[in-house]
């Protein structure tokens, strides 16, 4: 082959590449715009945020009026309160830092890969990590784990350029990626990123270069002048947020089975191992095709972690080291394996080029980032062909009750033990609830023309005389549950005793 026909060749895979890129990130903002905020995690994140721009409150993030949330620090809410300030308040705004955080993880994994690796295998290293299930998943959701994966990037990234390349600036990008991340989750971003940091460092034997490598005490001072002005300013907010957040959420959910100490939900007790189940699933399609390539490459695989920098098995630590950490967690979820995405590409992709089998299957591996692309526009068409069967908002609920015009200091009230967190963020706080006729006479007190949505099975809970002066606006379905929405006149409120609960 002549170097003109292999720069050909080069340039158009590239050019395939790029594109692929680009279906992967038009797929996603697709995805953002059009399927709906579910209940009960992004919702919930979601109107937090929207508390916060509302309130003016940037300091305590709100679970509901006057009821802070202590389970996780505000970074991500921060972004999304000020995302939606300059967008307005909706989907595409209040998942948008999600997207940056997610592009920007791609550039630091890409920009890392192109320097150690060159031009082509950072480009299949992008490719893997952009249509990995779980990073796809990630980038664009109101969730605290974009702010959290970008975070532990960048202190591994950075870690590798001060440690290993020498740089002086990044070493103090590392200390500043800590700060973020003590801002994004909390003392866990350290332990997930300076966990495979200290099994590395032990394996190689740099204790010297980790010390005379990073600057320690300016590094440290950088870090909590970043992170502990909010923790200490919290505390004096609402006294007993640490105590909650330090032991509660990070020793009493990682230690009790069940954690009944939960102010937010319950503790996610899963069977031992199930991260590993998680992790496998996680990293759709890349998972099938190592398994085939393993089979066929089996013999090609010994000596492949030998180098002279530890590229390999850094980013081997970087990926198992947090998946072993939360085998021993009595509560987990499918996200915790989110931080370990990136580190999983860089890995791969190296083992695969070195084993011989990268080079043969580029074509294919463009082909095979797409998959999740087409995976999340079908999910997208599903949301809303098909919103009975598949999705878990009440956005359908509100969007008639906007269509009445309701007037201004006027309620959405459910029938119900609770709003739901996405009636709260699409009614703008106005949605309530009752589950007794003194609540909702309380609420009818406004002197407003008010509504009702409750399910039909429920109505004969209703005093027959407050009732029958509703009037039926429409039945609309929230997922597959029917609701009438009721329109409650001002006179309504006579049927309601003197006195009703406050």
């Amino acid at each position: 082959m002549n170097i003109e026909s292999d720069k050909q060749l080069q340039q158009q895979f590239f050019n395939n590449a790029v594109f692929a890129l680009i279906f992967l990130l038009v797929c996603r903002i697709i995805s953002m715009c059009l399927i709906p905020l579910n209940d009960v995690s992004e919702s919930r994140y979601a109107e937090i945020a929207r508390k916060m721009l509302e309130t003016g409150n940037w300091v305590t993030p709100l679970h509901d009026y006057g009821v802070p949330f202590w389970a996780k620090p505000p970074l991500s809410t921060w972004l999304s309160a000020f995302s939606m300030q300059l967008f307005g308040v909706n989907e595409f705004a209040v998942r948008l830092p999600g997207l940056l955080l997610s592009l920007a993880t791609l550039w630091l994994v890409w920009d890392l890969a192109k320097r150690h690796s060159g031009s082509f295998i950072a480009m299949i290293t992008t490719l893997v990590l952009a249509g990995t299930l779980y990073f796809f998943l990630d980038a664009g959701t109101v969730m605290t784990d974009p702010s959290l994966v970008f975070c532990i990037t960048l202190v591994l990234v950075a870690f590798w350029h001060a440690v290993v390349d020498s740089s002086t600036r990044w070493s103090y990008v590392f200390f500043i990626g800590l700060g973020l991340g003590l801002l994004a989750k909390g003392p866990v971003a350290v332990v997930l990123s300076g966990l495979p940091i200290f099994f590395w460092v032990l394996l190689r034997n740099e204790w010297r270069n980790l010390w005379q490598r990073l600057p320690w005490i300016k590094g440290i001072l950088l870090m909590l002048v970043i992170a502990l002005p909010w923790y200490i300013w919290a505390e004096l907010r609402t006294p007993g947020f640490l105590n909650y957040f330090i032991v509660g959420e990070n020793f009493n959910r990682f230690l009790k089975p069940g954690w009944s100490g939960d102010k937010y939900g319950y503790a996610h007790k899963q069977p031992w191992g199930m991260i590993w189940i998680y992790a496998a699933s996680g990293i759709f399609p890349w998972c099938l095709l190592g398994l085939t390539w393993f089979v066929k490459y089996r013999h090609n695989v010994r000596k492949v972690f030998i180098d002279n920098d530890g590229w390999l098995s850094y980013f081997f630590l970087c990926t198992v080291v947090p998946l072993f950490f939360f085998t021993f967690s009595s509560n987990i979820i499918y996200t915790y394996v989110f931080p370990s995405t990136p580190a999983f590409s860089l890995f791969f992709v190296e083992y695969w080029n070195r084993v011989g089998a990268i080079a043969k299957a580029k074509q294919l591996i463009i082909g095979l980032s797409m998959v999740i692309g087409v995976i999340f526009l079908v999910a997208t068409l599903a949301f809303n062909a098909m919103p009975q069967a598949v999705s878990k908002t009440q956005k359908s609920v509100v969007a008639v009750w906007l269509k009445q015009h309701p007037v201004a200091g006027s309620y959405l009230i459910y029938w119900d033990y609770k709003a739901d967190f996405s009636a709260q963020f699409y009614s703008a706080g106005r949605a309530k609830f009752a589950l007794s006729h003194k609540k909702l006479c309380s609420l009818l007190r406004n002197n407003r023309e008010n509504y009702l949505a409750i399910e039909p099975s429920e109505t004969h809970k209703i005093s027959p005389d407050l009732f029958n002066k509703m009037v039926l606006v429409q039945r609309v379905y929230a997922g597959d549950k029917p609701y009438f929405l009721m329109r409650i006149p001002v006179s309504a409120k006579d049927s309601c005793p003197a006195q009703a609960e406050s």
